[in-house]
């Protein structure tokens, strides 16, 4: 299965993980936006990968 991974490089961690055969691109930024806008005010990078 395919996943994409919210990762925090600041913090070295993974935020979440999202099958996205359920979750499109586009629910996938919106979730990130509402529920981990603290990390990028804070002015954390917060990027996404693709994980097979």
């Amino acid at each position: 299965m395919s996943y994409k991974e919210i990762y925090c490089r600041d913090c070295g961690i993974v935020l979440a993980k999202f099958n996205i055969r359920y979750f499109s691109d586009n629910i996938i930024s919106e979730l990130v936006r509402v529920q981990y806008g603290f990390h990028i005010k804070n002015g954390h990078s917060v990027s996404t990968r693709n994980i097979e």
